[in-house]
């Protein structure tokens, strides 16, 4: 059950993200953490909130492998080489009851910057989707 679960989350954010990427409003997506929280934040927040979840990335990808989007082959070489970029092996990500616009913190912020400056509440995908789909991409998986 975790499992499906997981498949459908990581489907659900690789599709959102590749949505968000592909129209250029990546600092909107949901995929809002906090950036300068710690390890013992995010698990205790990932495990004992319904307003957060812990994406673990190499389960994602595997999610992604389950569900016969990629090969074996292709999610063994993402988490390879998404592994050399030096971004977080998992993110725990704010999934309800976000404060602000529509649902959406900083919806309607013009400072495009704080998405990804490293302080508060970031945007995974405005930080790191080039480390996320470049490994993507490395492995010949195009979305």
């Amino acid at each position: 059950m975790f499992s499906r679960m997981l498949t459908n989350v990581g489907a659900g954010v690789a599709l959102a993200a590749a949505l968000a990427l592909g129209t250029g409003a990546a600092a909107y997506a949901h995929e809002c953490y906090n950036a300068n929280r710690s390890e013992q934040g995010n698990a205790s927040a990932g495990s004992n909130s319904k307003a957060w979840f812990t994406l673990v990335v190499a389960d994602a990808i595997q999610g992604d492998a389950d569900a016969g989007f990629i090969t074996q082959e292709q999610a063994d070489c993402i988490t390879a080489e998404y592994a050399t970029t030096g971004a977080p092996a998992s993110f725990t990500i704010k999934v309800k009851g976000a404060v602000g616009q529509d649902g959406t913190i900083g919806l309607h912020n013009p400072n495009l910057s704080h998405a990804t400056d490293g302080q508060g509440i970031d945007h995974a995908f405005a930080a790191y989707g080039e480390q996320i789909f470049g490994s993507y991409a490395a492995c010949g998986v195009e979305f």
